[in-house]
């Protein structure tokens, strides 16, 4: 077992490192993927390496010093306690609040406070939007024309300007929202956290109720997670993807008809968290269970809700543009971006742009994913994966759920830009802690009683190792990344000018400097460069004094730069400024 494990640490290893080299010059070499794995992922992988290498030296059954004391910590009275059945939920919950502690101090400690990429800003920007009432922000006349360069990215504004939102959908900004109108906006995340860490445990004990360990060994792997916690200190919206996908899990397994109920409203709030896809990838085993089982009214159920459900986030944005059209008292004619002829159209694009190098992007995340993790869970997923499929039932929907989603990731978008871990996975974490216990479990069953010693110590050795090296280290990892930014971030509101425009030549992520509030009722205005026009700009120079903000001031915070191909000689953005007699202040000290 304990070889057998290790093993598999280094075949893991070996295969994503093979596959990695597949991925060339995508997007050059400041592709965050590339950067990602040279800086941070790669001596996390050497180390996991030298631990395996490690671990196969010692001799199960010949343990001293302090893995003879993990040892008969492992098997010692207090984890007895900790496993008895009615003992165990308030240990679960202990365990879920100190991961909520964590996650809500690494919402200042780790990232300043500040969502650090866009997804994460346009979250709180529809929250702003929703916190309001609204479903859409009226944006002022006078600024209607200017909305692509107040938000060149992921912003939808129908109606020639006069609205406008973000291109995701809201439920995560909803939860959000709720937050915000308590003033406990940064609990939203780390609350979220806390519930799956409940929920995961729960699953747990429905799915194996007579192997109580498998519960605790799936919730001790997810708060171990240096992916669970640090996504858990952000807005993004894959905290409640985990979160709503194991509470519709646990709901499920209940099998009462008031549950399965609840977990058709849980996952209709799911499929609208921010995007339509990541849902129905991990919930489409479990229903094909059902029809594998005849259980034919149950399954016949799931699927017409799934359905339904599925077209009307798929025609959400048409429907807020038309109760906003109602609400003011007119009818509307635009055509808004959404619809089942929208998304067929953005799916056969993204096959369409299918490189065969996005294996070796894959490659890159799969490596992340296992580095960010409790480093036990990915070898036991590997070794597990085969009996899951064996297994039928629940174990073989939970591995397909992960299939499903790494298939779609390929296929569609293998490239994910910022994240802490493999984050287009996030919301399956619970089904990986949960292979990884019973995989443990099953073969803890078979080994003998020195076997299962050994392996037993190696399960607190990787845990405490994950928690007390690993997590402190991506902490720091993720500090040191995130801290420029918000520095930036920072000075560019802090401009005393009622206009700050982005010069993001030579800045690596320069663009996602170009934030505002949904009313634009905060000064200053950010206006990215690229996308206003010289008659433009000669307008607002004569009305308001302007500071700009560029790669000089992006180097002297420690923001990352680059040159620009010579191809495209960079452009003194400033002194088109000055030329246009703009009354331009630099940003900064």
């Amino acid at each position: 077992m304990f070889k057998r494990v290790m093993s598999a640490t280094g075949l893991s290893i070996l295969v994503l490192m093979a596959f990695n080299f597949a991925d060339g010059a995508i997007n050059g070499s400041h592709s965050l993927s590339n950067v990602f794995f040279r800086a941070q992922d790669l001596p996390i992988l050497g180390a996991m390496t030298m631990l395996a290498a490690f671990s196969l030296s010692r001799a199960p059954g010949r343990d001293a010093g302090p893995t003879a004391l993990l040892s008969r910590w492992s098997a010692g009275p207090l984890m007895r306690r900790v496993l008895e059945p009615d003992r165990s939920l308030v240990w679960v919950i202990a365990l879920a609040a100190a991961c909520g502690v964590v996650a809500w101090i690494g919402t200042g400690l780790v990232f300043h406070a500040y969502p650090l990429s866009m997804d994460e800003f346009m979250a709180d920007f529809d929250a702003s939007i929703i916190a309001r009432g609204h479903l859409l922000a009226a944006v002022a006349p006078a600024w209607q024309a200017d909305l692509p360069a107040l938000g060149p990215q992921f912003l939808f504004h129908p109606e020639g300007g006069a609205y406008w939102v973000s291109s995701y959908l809201p439920v995560n900004a909803a939860l959000r929202a709720l937050g915000e109108q308590i003033g406990a906006r940064s609990l939203v995340s780390p609350l979220l956290a806390v519930t799956a860490i409940i929920a995961v445990f729960g699953v747990g004990r429905r799915l194996w109720p007579d192997r109580p360990q498998i519960a605790w060994f799936a919730a001790i792997m997810l708060a171990t997670s240096s992916q669970f916690l640090i996504t858990a200190m952000t807005p993004y919206a894959m905290t409640a993807h985990l979160a709503f996908n194991l509470v519709w899990l646990w709901l499920f397994l209940i099998d009462r008809r008031w549950s399965h109920l609840s977990a058709i409203v849980v996952g209709a709030l799911a499929c609208g968290l921010h995007q339509l896809i990541f849902h129905p990838l991990f919930v489409a085993p479990f229903i094909g269970q059902l029809w594998l089982d005849r259980r034919w009214r149950l399954a016949a159920v799931y699927t017409l809700a799934y359905a339904a459900i599925g077209l009307f986030w798929l025609d959400y944005t048409s429907f807020a543009l038309k109760t906003v059209a109602a609400v003011v008292g007119r009818s509307t004619d635009a055509n808004p971006q959404g619809g089942t002829a929208w998304v067929v159209v953005q799916i056969h694009a993204l096959l369409g742009n299918f490189k065969p190098a996005a294996i070796g992007i894959l490659a890159k995340n799969l490596i992340r994913f296992i580095t960010w993790q409790n480093l036990i869970v990915c070898p036991l997923l590997v070794i597990g994966a085969v009996a899951a499929v064996r297994a039928k039932g629940m174990p073989r929907a939970l591995i397909l759920g992960l299939a499903l989603t790494l298939v779609a990731a390929l296929s569609l978008m293998a490239y994910q830009g910022h994240g802490w871990g493999y984050r287009y996975i996030h919301g399956l974490l619970g089904s990986a802690c949960l292979l990884a216990a019973w995989t443990w479990a099953s073969m803890a069953e078979r080994a003998d009683a020195a076997d299962r010693g050994a392996a037993g110590t190696m399960f607190l050795m990787f845990t405490l190792v994950s928690a007390l090296v690993l997590f402190p280290v991506r902490a720091w990892q993720a500090h040191a990344f995130a801290r420029p930014y918000a520095a930036a971030g920072a000075e560019i509101q802090r401009a005393k000018t009622p206009i700050v425009i982005v010069d993001d030549a030579g800045i690596w992520f320069g663009v996602d400097f170009v934030r505002n509030g949904p009313y634009l009722d905060h000064r200053p205005l950010v206006l990215y460069r690229g996308l206003v026009g010289e008659p433009r700009l000669r307008e607002l120079c004569a009305r308001y004094a302007v500071t700009l903000f560029d790669r000089r001031d992006a180097e002297r915070l420690g923001v990352p730069t680059f040159a620009e191909p010579s191809a495209r000689p960079p452009l003194d953005f400033g002194r088109r400024l000055a030329d246009l007699k703009c009354q331009v202040t630099r940003s900064g000290p």
